[in-house]
Formats: structure tokens, sequence, C-alpha cells
């Protein structure tokens, strides 16, 4: 006689995420919003007439932006997904704006770029978020005992 398997791990799709994931989420809508804009500043203000480098510039702002909002959609709707790639997409905001306040010589707009990153990243890694993500189950079944 063999032992039964266990039953297949089925997650759920979602689990309604904290208040604070949520609000992560808006501000990563907000970026998003701020790139498109930052795309159509490309091509209003080129200053030079090769309009395929300015189009190719707006056209890789505009992916980067869908990709940040189809992220924070996925944060909004409890997505476990969702989670890691927003985590990385605020680090490399806050790494920007340290770049840009530091070696760059601009304090000002360094330091706005580095709050907007680095809020999001604090509340995406709150302990509340971190309860959220164990609401979960395993991805790959239960741990084996040892």
């Amino acid at each position: 006689m063999t032992p039964a398997d266990p039953p297949p791990v089925s997650p759920p799709l979602s689990i309604t995420p904290p208040p604070l994931v949520r609000v992560a989420a808006l501000i990563a809508i907000g970026e998003a919003v701020a790139i498109v804009v930052l795309a159509a500043a490309v091509i209003l203000r080129r200053q030079d007439a090769d309009l395929t480098w300015a189009a190719v510039t707006a056209s890789y702002f505009l992916v980067l932006a869908l990709l940040i909002a189809a992220v924070s959609r996925g944060l909004l709707q409890g997505r476990r997904w969702a989670r890691t790639p927003a985590i990385v997409v605020q680090l490399i905001v806050a790494l920007c704006g340290f770049y840009l306040a530091v070696p760059s010589g601009q304090p000002l707009p360094g330091v706005a770029v580095l709050v907007v990153g680095a809020v999001p990243l604090v509340l995406l890694l709150s302990p509340a978020a971190n309860a959220w993500i164990k609401q979960f189950p395993p991805l790959y079944g239960p741990t084996p005992d040892r």
C-alpha cells in the first residue's frame, strides 16, 4: 500500500493587500504617469532634427510606464507576483535619485526622486506587507518535515 499524495496546492489568485501596499501602488502609478509626461517632453522638446532618436527614446519610456502600471495594478489587485518587480523598480528609482543628488550635484531634484523611490520601497518591505505575502501558500507545496 502506497501513501497517498498530499492534495495539490491551489494558491488563491489574490488576497486583499494591506493599505500600505495600496499606497505604494498608487505612488508607482504616479511614477508611470510622470514617465509618460517625460516621453511627451522628449518628443516635443527635441533639440535636433533627429525625430527617430526621440521616437525611440519616447517609445522606451512608454513601454517602461506600461510595465510599471501593470505591476501597480497587480499590487492593487493583491497579486503576489507584483511585489518583487515593484520593489526592484522602487530601488532603481531611489538609486537614480541618489545619483542625481550626490554625483550629479543636483540635490533638490535628487532628494525629491530619492524620496519618491524610498517611500514605496519602505511600504513594500513593511511588516504589514510581509504578513500579507505570508498569507499565500508556498509555491512548491508544503515544506517537508526534516
